[in-house]
Formats: C-alpha cells, sequence, structure tokens
C-alpha cells in the first residue's frame, strides 16, 4: 500500500469536524428555564450535606481518655534509651501504648466467651 492509500483508508474513519454553528451554541448564555430549574437541586445537595455531617458529628463517639502512664515505667525506659531530655518524650509514648495495649488485654480476658456456653 502506498501513503496516500492509507491516508484515504484514515480519512475514513477520522471523526467529522465539529459544525461552525457548534462554538455559538456553546458560548450563548444558558435558556433562563434551565438555570432556574437547576437552583432547588443545589439547594437540596447543599442541605443534604449539611445534615449529613451534622449527623456524623454527633454520632461519632468521643475519643477515650489516655491511660495514665506509670512514672517508674516511663523512668526504666528513659535509662534503657540513654536518659536524654528527648528520650523521655518516646519513653510516654512507649509507656502509654504499652497501657492501652494491657487494658485491652484484660478487656478480652475478662470479657465472656461465648463458644464456652
Amino acid at each position: 500500500m502506498q501513503d496516500r492509500e492509507i491516508e484515504n483508508l484514515l480519512r475514513r474513519y477520522r471523526p467529522a469536524e465539529p459544525s461552525d454553528a457548534l462554538f455559538d451554541q456553546i458560548t450563548k448564555l444558558p435558556d433562563h428555564r434551565i438555570t432556574k430549574s437547576t437552583w432547588p437541586w443545589a439547594v437540596a445537595a447543599a442541605a443534604l450535606l449539611a445534615i449529613t455531617v451534622g449527623l456524623h458529628a454527633a454520632v461519632v463517639p468521643a475519643p477515650e481518655p489516655l491511660p495514665l502512664v506509670d512514672g517508674a515505667r516511663v523512668q526504666a525506659i528513659v535509662d534503657d534509651l540513654g536518659g536524654s531530655p528527648e528520650v523521655r518524650v518516646m519513653a510516654e509514648s512507649i509507656a502509654r501504648r504499652e497501657a492501652m495495649l494491657e487494658r485491652e488485654r484484660l478487656a478480652l480476658v475478662s470479657a465472656p466467651d461465648p463458644e464456652r456456653r
């Protein structure tokens, strides 16, 4: 096949160019009736969004209070990590995490097992 033949075949499958009147149709101001009918939907969508956010804020439970951290445990971690002042923040975080895990473990152990019945 020659290039000209290929171009002729491709021309058959290329999309047609838009008409000259299309640009005028796109750039015209929208019909007044369409603009009027859009407002109720926009207001309803905004109201639905506000209600959803409000309900979500009312239903989300408050975070659990942080467990108290044992000062002796924090000091032991600080001593193990070198004793610098920067380490104290990390040691408090580690001790707090350990306390939360211990509390969760105790809750699991004390919870009744439904399979034992």
